[in-house]
């Protein structure tokens, strides 16, 4: 198991374990001495304050990072909390509802370069918990002010400590300076230490900035004295171009570049770029030259990890793979089911390309087995 994913597990475990303890024994404790006595609704009594934690963070967190971009220099291209979504297009803030991925990751920016002409990301990163830390202060405050009074106002005291309870763990999965399953802010203030030119090309690529192939070339000049992390995923986003052109030698040439750097880079950057490189391999080498590199290159942990990934350039590769290598019908029927939420998850500037690569493979499947009926019907469009 990975480092990456151990830290994933402790975090999780670290979470469960306060939210259990805190109701076993506090709350447990406070059901004793409330007013409300029936359990049943006690119960609405704990939800509705969870509720209240939930949203009260996500709240202070989008503001968080909505000040932070203002502050920083940069333009905030869509907010989203709990499904509700605003966006912007063609200068004008339009409504809709998309795909939820945490309470951490939801606002999406790119660098204004005509406010600032260094955009700096820390403050957009770093409001998100210092209002979350406030906010804590002051459930706790009210706490300490009503919890040895008796009936409703020690209710309102329970209240607030579990909203500020709630307000503590999200607080906790958002500063861990590790990949999570959403885009903390600790784990961003840990890849962009001094290379903040790289992240910012990172944002225009992934956020619809405009990130030109060109650009990217000149990371390998930035490598010699810059963090290696940032400048991978920024060469990996522009793979797509390269793949969307069929311009597979510069692919391959990237994605070495990419791969060699295997102990600094995350293992999500990791499995992308693989997963890339055989997508790449598959489609433009002969079925026998793909299968021998296959099965000499491709481990089966590795096929493991292709089979479980949830994002849309991996399931890519491995219905290829799949279909075209294990001619397995079945496994490429299961990963086909992931795609309509997968393609949600693209961001908006790489959604073109995806679809094209994605149905490019699709289409090399039914050429392969024109019995498999049902194939054609999972092709994407815009």
């Amino acid at each position: 198991m990975k480092k990456e994913s151990i830290i994933n597990i402790l975090v999780y475990l670290l979470v469960f374990a306060i939210a259990i303890i805190y109701g076993f024994t506090v709350l447990q404790t406070h059901f004793n001495h409330s007013s409300i006595t029936e359990v049943w609704m006690y119960a609405i009594y704990i939800i509705v304050s969870v509720m209240g934690g939930v949203i009260a963070l996500g709240l202070l967190e989008g503001l968080g990072h909505i000040l932070g971009a203002k502050t920083g220099g940069y333009s905030i291209v869509s907010m989203c909390l709990f499904y509700f979504t605003f966006y912007k297009t063609d200068g004008k803030w339009k409504f809709k509802m998309a795909s939820y991925d945490g309470l951490t990751g939801e606002t999406k920016i790119v660098p204004n370069y005509k406010k600032k002409e260094r955009p700096n990301p820390y403050p957009f990163y770093i409001y998100g918990p210092v209002f979350v830390t406030a906010w804590i202060i002051v459930c706790a405050f009210m706490f300490f002010t009503y919890k040895n009074n008796d009936g409703i106002e020690s209710d309102i005291a329970y209240f607030f400590l579990t909203m500020g309870i709630i307000a503590l763990l999200g607080l906790i999965y958002n500063i861990v300076p590790a990949k999570l399953d959403s885009m903390t802010d600790g784990y961003r203030l840990s890849q962009i230490k001094k290379d903040v030119e790289s992240f910012n090309d990172l944002l225009d690529a992934e956020n619809g900035g405009g990130s030109t192939i060109e650009k990217a070339d000149d990371t390998k000049e930035r490598k010699e004295n810059k963090p290696t992390k940032l400048v991978a995923e920024l060469m990996l986003n522009n793979v797509y171009d390269l793949l969307a052109e069929k311009n597979y030698e510069k692919a391959f040439e990237m994605l070495d570049e990419i791969l060699s750097h295997e102990k600094e880079i995350t293992q999500k950057v990791f499995l992308e770029a693989k997963s890339q490189y055989l997508y790449a391999y598959i489609v433009s080498k002969s079925i026998d030259e793909a299968r021998e590199y296959y099965e000499k290159e491709i481990s089966f942990q590795f096929r493991r990890e292709l089979s479980n990934d949830y994002s849309l350039p991996v399931i890519r590769t491995y219905i290829l793979s799949a279909g075209l290598l294990d001619n397995s019908q079945s496994e490429v029927m299961l990963s086909l089911k992931k795609v309509i939420k997968a393609y949600k998850n693209i961001p908006a500037k790489r959604k073109h390309a995806e679809l094209v690569l994605f149905n490019d493979a699709l289409d090399l499947i039914i050429q392969a087995h024109p019995k498999w009926e049902e194939i054609p019907n999972y092709k994407l469009y815009e």
